[in-house]
């Protein structure tokens, strides 16, 4: 070989580097150009296939992704306290009692269900059956827990009342009386050591109203009241010290507006002490009372309405033509007036509205509040019954005066407004529930942490439980607790919420150990 060739081939083996190591044109293999082209469009393909995997649906790619394209690095730093605010809160409630007191027979569990203390397990039977056990709102006494129930039994309806003790552990039912025509469960009082129990029932003049009270087993009655012809079936009765007031809605004789009327007995023996009279102003249209007992008296609330004038003039207008007349329902200003009265039930005052008189007053609901003043929660909306709208809120009213109302729930925000306001309210209507007043009301190792307690029912969800200062001012947030499920609070003391489950036709009471803003720890 000669120095020539030595030289090429030492070249070949070595490689190329670069423009000048590139082996001359007429020494390049048959053949290799092609095949340099053909590696070429492979290795493109290639990309292109690949690439159409990456796509979004296709296969993830293993190399890591540019900063631009990484949506989580991109993503503002308050993502992660944004979901952290979609988290459930931690449960403030915590069965505080044995197994529930059931009225009536309780269908068998579903396979699998977990019940808690309200019987609010996702599992268990909630559904009301027809001819199911009704309770209506229930109320404390020295013994525990009552509430008024009725049910199906002895070819008809019985009414009755049924007692739970301080700690859940015992319950029982005393038989009232049959309950003729269709009629809403007795409503309860605690008086003492014994119940005050009022119910409806039909006579030949219209509807009475019976009074009895209730001790142990025993069943004592009370002289009868005549109730008239209304179609409002609303009642209440209280007691502080030795009288008890009841109070009821009628129609006037000339039919044309209603008034709320008011007794009061002996709490002792149920002998009438004062005859029944109206105790709303002649030239209002009252209904719905609800009175409560407070050191010296009591308060009596109820609801006093005006015809809207627009809808007043329309309806004459249309009152000849069959075609444009509606027979829907009419929208009215809806407003409530409170007066306080004394121990025998006299009127201190004369009445007055708390509430604007151009609102709109669905439902309402009252508690003791600040020094012995009336919280007042209602749902103000100006759509018809049952709709979803409106909002809730409350107003504190003391004998001095009242203060404005708050909003707590729905409605337009303000900016003072808890975030609370901004929820959705449903069909739900407030409840009220008295909860630790006095020393100690804020240490949940003594008591159940909340002035009182606003308790929300809807039949599309879970029912919304929130604590309320003395003030009527929400304290700890708005929202469901998974011990309470569906279950309605109808009762309270310092310690303990009592809570009405529906299970089927059957009815089952139990206690909630409830602390305002944080878990209850003994």
């Amino acid at each position: 070989m000669d120095p020539e060739q030595r030289a090429t081939q030492r070249n070949t083996s070595q490689g190329s580097t670069g423009a000048d190591r590139q082996p001359p044109p007429a020494e390049e293999p048959e053949g290799v150009a092609w095949k340099g082209a053909l590696a070429v469009a492979l290795v493109v393909g290639g990309l292109v296939v690949w690439r159409a995997c990456s796509t979004p649906g296709g296969a993830a790619s293993d190399a890591p992704a540019p900063p631009s394209a990484n949506p989580a690095a991109s993503a503002p730093s308050d993502t992660d306290d944004a979901g952290a605010a979609q988290e459930p809160p931690p449960p403030r409630c915590t069965p505080a009692s044995p197994p529930p007191f059931v009225i009536g027979d309780a269908p068998p569990a579903a396979r699998g269900a977990e019940e808690g203390a309200g019987g609010g397990g996702a599992d268990s039977v909630e559904d009301i059956a027809p001819f199911a056990v009704e309770v209506g709102r229930g109320t404390t006494f020295s013994g525990g827990f009552a509430v008024g129930a009725q049910r199906e039994a002895e070819g008809g309806t019985v009414a009755m009342v049924a007692t739970l003790s301080a700690d859940g552990a015992q319950g029982k039912l005393v038989r009232l009386a049959r309950s003729r025509g269709d009629m809403d469960p007795p409503v309860v009082a605690g008086a003492g050591g014994a119940i005050l129990a009022a119910m409806l029932e039909p006579n030949a003049g219209g509807r009475a109203i019976k009074v009895a009270r209730v001790e142990g087993d025993h069943v004592t009655w009370g002289a009868e009241l005549a109730e008239g012809r209304d179609e409002s079936l609303a009642l209440d009765i209280a007691a502080s010290g030795e009288r008890a007031v009841i109070v009821w809605d009628d129609v006037t004789r000339d039919g044309k507006r209603s008034r709320i009327m008011l007794a009061s007995a002996d709490v002792g023996t149920l002998r009438s002490v004062t005859s029944a009279r109206p105790v709303s102003q002649p030239s209002t249209d009252a209904e719905t009372p609800r009175v409560i007992g407070r050191p010296g008296g009591y308060w009596l609330a109820y609801i006093a309405r005006a015809e809207e004038p627009a809808r007043k003039a329309a309806a004459k207008k249309d009152d000849g033509d069959e075609d444009t007349a509606a027979a829907g329902e009419t929208i009215a200003h809806q407003w409530i007036e409170v007066v306080p009265l004394d121990e025998t039930g006299a009127l201190t005052a004369t009445p007055r509205a708390v509430t604007p008189k151009n609102g709109h007053v669905l439902a309402y609901d009252l508690t003791l509040g600040e020094d012995d003043g009336l919280i007042l929660a209602f749902r103000d909306d100006d759509t018809p019954s049952g709709s979803i709208g409106g909002r809730i809120s409350a107003v504190l009213v003391r004998l001095g005066g009242a203060s404005e109302p708050r909003v707590l729930v729905g409605g337009d925000r303000d900016q003072d407004a808890p975030p609370e306001a901004a929820l959705g309210l449903g069909a739900g209507v407030p409840a009220l529930l008295p909860g630790a007043r006095g020393p100690g009301a804020q240490d949940p190792a003594k008591a159940a942490g909340a002035a009182a307690w606003l308790a929300i029912a809807n039949a599309s969800g879970p029912t919304q439980l929130a604590a309320l200062t003395a003030r009527g001012e929400l304290e700890g947030g708005l929202h469901a607790e998974p011990a309470l499920g569906r279950g309605e609070p109808i009762a309270a003391s310092a310690e303990a919420l009592l809570v009405a489950q529906p299970a089927g036709k059957a009815m089952k009471l139990a206690l909630l150990r409830c602390a305002s803003t944080a878990p209850f720890n003994k």
